[in-house]
């Protein structure tokens, strides 16, 4: 029993927690680089789970890489080098909503970018592909919420 317990990185902490319940994923971790297609993967499984419409899927893919870069990119390592966030996804009878979390205290700067720039175009996407946004601030950082609707179903004649 012992050698089940004896880890190579006795020690070291939790790189990652997730609960999925019902339409609800729970996700915390360590925002690195190398990791983010892992996280694209599960929220792909669950949104195709959810059978929720590939054009939401793929935009809410998007919006969730975006917001995690963002968090690699804006954040601040804490003492033990790690960029923690939580990923909740939840879908809903008119949609996806997601909300990303971290520990950064500085809210989003929204700005115009210049045409030519290779940065500062993350917000911007976010707004065009998501149909709803806003960013709370709480004592710990702050939230980013989007939401994604159904698409209309269309009138045929």
């Amino acid at each position: 029993m012992e050698l089940l317990l004896d880890t190579r990185e006795r020690g070291a902490s939790v790189r990652a927690t997730s609960r999925s319940v019902d339409s609800q994923l729970d996700m915390s971790f360590n925002v690195r680089a190398e990791d983010l297609g892992t996280v694209r993967d599960i929220v792909a499984a669950h949104l195709c789970w959810w059978r929720v419409d590939n054009g939401i899927a793929f935009r809410m893919l998007t919006v969730v890489n975006e917001l995690l870069t963002n968090v690699l990119q804006h954040t601040s390592a804490d003492a033990d080098g790690c960029r923690m966030a939580s990923l909740l996804l939840q879908k809903m009878p008119d949609g996806v909503t997601a909300i990303v979390r971290d520990q950064d205290r500085c809210p989003p700067v929204y700005s115009s970018p210049d045409p030519l720039a290779e940065e500062g175009r993350g917000l911007m996407l976010l707004r065009a592909l998501a149909d709803d946004t806003s960013v709370s601030m709480t004592s710990a950082g702050k939230d980013v919420w989007v939401f994604i609707g159904n698409p209309e179903p269309s009138e045929h004649f």
